[in-house]
């Protein structure tokens, strides 16, 4: 469910702002090893070509802020409390306005740990997904909508096709009348993408799919739910979603798994417990479900689940849960973070984990947000120092897995 975060990040930064001074933190800046020079300005617009060879994985970040001079030391490294720095903070996130510096693409390779910037461009990217060697298929905001002053998450949201070989974006949703789009998942097999959206003026959620040119089809229709969080099996057979019972936000939204044509929709989560009879985390009540993905032989789905507000804040307990299609049997691979927006392909679980601290408004350089795979029973995490801080970190990724025509 898009914007999952949104208050609350806002709430955080601008907590940490207002409470301003320097913390110590135990992991400083990466040494300057050379001649103190100020670093490159990154050039406007589509900054590559082509996606780049051996890459593994496309996310969107601001981690570019950390080379802004209000960012910097006078070695030109990242401040050693660059959150804290009330220069650099208002780069990232000023106070009431939404995030000021929009989010940009990069491509991130595994074995070398090389990241390299996709984008600089007036756009608050929110996913993407790798379609071919010159194409990305990108949620995004490109105009100031709420009249701000600024591009960010505040901002309507459309879908894009992104030529890099020509740095321009096409709008595939700006001429369809619709609302609220997020969660938009790509199929190289089906050549269409899904998603969830609002259309003409109706406030509610459905999910839609639609092809490079343009050809919209409503997929889903039930009135008794909102659905969101959709996503294709691997071989383009099958939708998985996070279905929202109405009245909205009362109970816990469910795991469902349909055909690729909207048919034989069955319920496989009914969400989780609420023992503590906790109230809701932010709008979202204890035990949703959300952000389903298969795997990759169509046996399993991964998915987020909301534990508790009362652990990890201000994001929660957001556990990691794998359940068989077949038994229904659930396994929780995480239950001590925020883990959000799975995606299961033959690299293995890609997904965002947010880690707070205790005091954490005071302990600001502390919280962790970071990509992270799982695979063969271990968790790694792919972002390091200091590009794993919140709010520099990655706010979603997807494995880059295309085959040319």
């Amino acid at each position: 469910m898009l914007s999952r975060f949104s208050s609350i990040l806002l709430v955080l930064l601008v907590s940490i702002v207002l409470t301003g001074g320097c913390v110590p933190h135990e992991n400083p800046a990466t040494p300057s090893t050379g001649a103190k020079e100020p670093p490159a300005q990154i050039p406007e617009g589509v900054l590559v070509k082509e996606v780049p060879t051996g890459a593994d994985i496309i996310f969107t970040s601001k981690r570019y802020v950390l080379g802004d001079i209000a960012c910097l030391d006078t070695n030109y490294e990242p401040k050693r409390n660059f959150i804290n720095d009330p220069e650099c903070n208002r780069v990232i996130y000023p106070s009431g306005a939404g995030q000021a510096s929009p989010r940009q693409l990069f491509a991130m390779e595994l074995e070398t740990g090389r990241v390299v910037q996709l984008t600089n461009i007036d756009c608050f990217f929110i996913t993407a997904q790798v379609m071919n060697a010159t194409t990305v298929m990108a949620l995004a905001a490109c105009a100031d909508t709420d009249g701000n002053g600024l591009i960010n998450e505040q901002d309507k949201t459309e879908l894009y096709l992104l030529d890099l070989a020509a740095g321009e974006m096409d709008c595939l949703t700006c001429d369809l009348d619709l609302t609220a789009i997020n969660n938009p998942d790509y199929s190289p097999i089906q050549k269409k993408t899904v998603f969830s959206a609002q259309q003409n003026g109706v406030l509610h959620n459905y999910l839609f799919t639609i092809d490079a040119a343009g050809n919209l089809v409503q997929v889903t229709d039930d009135t008794n739910f909102m659905d969101f969080d959709c996503a294709w099996s691997q071989d383009g057979t099958r939708i998985v979603f996070s279905r929202l019972p109405l009245p909205a936000f009362t109970r816990p939204s469910q795991v469902w798994l349909m055909d690729s044509n909207g048919a034989w929709a069955e319920k496989i989560t009914d969400g989780g417990l609420n023992t503590s009879s906790e109230a809701n985390h932010g709008p979202y009540p204890v035990g949703t479900d959300a952000d389903p993905d298969l795997s990759p032989d169509n046996s399993q789905i991964v998915f987020s689940r909301l534990k508790t507000g009362r652990q990890n804040e201000p994001f929660g307990v957001w556990e990691l849960v794998i359940v068989d299609v077949g038994t229904r049997t659930e396994t929780v691979l995480d239950s001590q973070y925020a883990s959000m927006m799975p995606e299961w392909k033959s690299g293995g679980i890609l997904f965002v984990r947010q880690e707070s601290v205790d005091a954490f408004v005071s302990r600001p350089m502390e919280i962790r947000q970071s990509l992270y795979r799982y695979k063969d029973g271990q968790f790694t995490e792919l972002e390091q120092y200091p590009y794993n801080v919140f709010p520099v970190g990655a706010c979603g990724g997807s494995w880059i897995e295309y085959t040319e025509d």
